[in-house]
């Protein structure tokens, strides 16, 4: 049965999200707008701004609605909440909406609200680590699920009190057609940055301090100082605070790296960076950690609380370290460099991890399941 009862009728999506370009949650939510069976889910999006997302799903034939979401409690922006609130709503109505979902948690009051209004199912997405402050502030438990993205973040939801019979988890995926092994990447990420013969390391991700950036530096600092042009450091991503960034430009001069550690910014050309690293350093997760295992290249993941993913699993998909000082770090990086037949091998078994676990048509049939969950039979 579908969501009236009536033969045909799809079952209606209400799916708010961030726009602009296509990084990270963006991407997670192009793959499972354009995944979706069009029979039996009818989709329509609402993102806070145009730009590339926007417009790859309108070419997937997607109805797009942009709508300037003001923080739900922050001052003064919660006094001008409930006018994109009602507009919601109304969009809801309009459509029949059977669930609202937010695929983050800033959007997670207007879910809420909609939902309500609508009488309709409310899912949020969580994508880092929760507190039981962050449970009340977002109201988890009304929410009638909740989808967390990594083992960690489920674990978070028990421990601060969330019925476990909400929570799911799925992870972020990668698209295996575009993110995959391609042999001439390296050559040419060489000859780009115009250090032939090297090996290249790279952190991928916004350049905030979330992200680590300033750690990755001091992990790396022994090693570019002394490696006379044979690794290639790459922070490739988006600038964001402004005084994060100019700090961290003027920590790699002081310290002399500035021939080696290279800021690309942001590019649109990921999959042939992820093919062409040696090496990918993340201190944070994410999906771009599983976008360079799908693309053969070694992951080093450090954490301080020692969560790493249960898909990055030390010696066998990947090599793990679990500090907050730097210098184990930077000797386990120095290990990896140092030994080639490791690196193939931690590629080649990280590739196979996420072409069994983490494709986007995975991610595409948990998300679909769970919403016919809230179909009405």
């Amino acid at each position: 049965m579908t969501a009236d009862g009536g033969p045909g009728r799809p079952l209606r999506i209400l799916l708010l999200g961030r726009g602009g370009n296509l990084d990270g949650s963006q991407r997670q939510l192009s793959y499972l707008a354009s995944g979706l069976d069009a029979q039996r889910f009818a989709l329509t999006l609402v993102l806070n701004e145009e730009g590339p997302l926007a417009q790859q799903l309108r070419q997937q034939g997607r109805e797009v609605h942009i709508l300037r979401f003001r923080k739900w409690r922050s001052f003064p922006d919660c006094l001008f909440r409930y006018g994109p609130a009602a507009r919601l709503v109304a969009l809801g109505r309009r459509q029949g909406v059977d669930i609202v979902h937010a695929s983050d948690l800033w959007r997670a009051g207007y879910a809420h609200y909609a939902a309500r209004a609508l009488g309709a199912a409310c899912i949020l997405h969580v994508r880092g680590p929760i507190t039981p402050h962050d449970m009340a502030k977002h109201r988890l438990r009304h929410a009638s699920a909740v989808i967390a993205i990594a083992q960690r973040y489920e674990q978070d939801l028990a421990a601060a009190g969330l019925d476990g019979g909400k929570v799911q988890v799925i992870d972020d995926a990668v698209d295996l057609g575009r993110f995959r092994p391609d042999p001439s990447a390296a050559p040419a990420l060489r000859q780009e940055i115009g250090l032939a013969d090297c090996l290249l390391v790279g952190l991928v991700g916004r350049i905030e301090p979330f992200k680590c950036v300033r750690e990755f530096v001091d992990i790396i600092a022994p090693l570019a100082g002394g490696a006379d042009g044979r690794v290639a450091f790459l922070v490739v991503g988006q600038p964001g605070p402004r005084s994060y960034y100019k700090a961290l430009l003027e920590t790699v001069r002081q310290r002399g790296l500035s021939r080696q550690v290279i800021f690309t910014g942001r590019r649109d050309d990921m999959p042939r960076v992820m093919a062409g690293l040696d090496v990918l350093v993340t201190l944070s997760g994410g999906s771009t950690m599983f976008e360079a295992m799908a693309c053969g290249a070694c992951v080093l993941s450090v954490r301080a609380d020692g969560r790493h993913s249960v898909h990055t699993r030390h010696d066998q998909t990947a090599w793990c370290v679990t500090t907050n000082q730097h210098q184990p770090a930077t000797a386990a990086l120095a290990q990896l460099l140092a030994d080639g037949e490791r690196r193939r091998r931690l590629g080649n078994a990280g590739r196979i991890q996420v072409q069994e676990h983490l494709s986007a048509g995975r991610m595409v049939v948990a998300t679909a399941a769970l919403y016919e969950r809230f179909a009405v039979c």
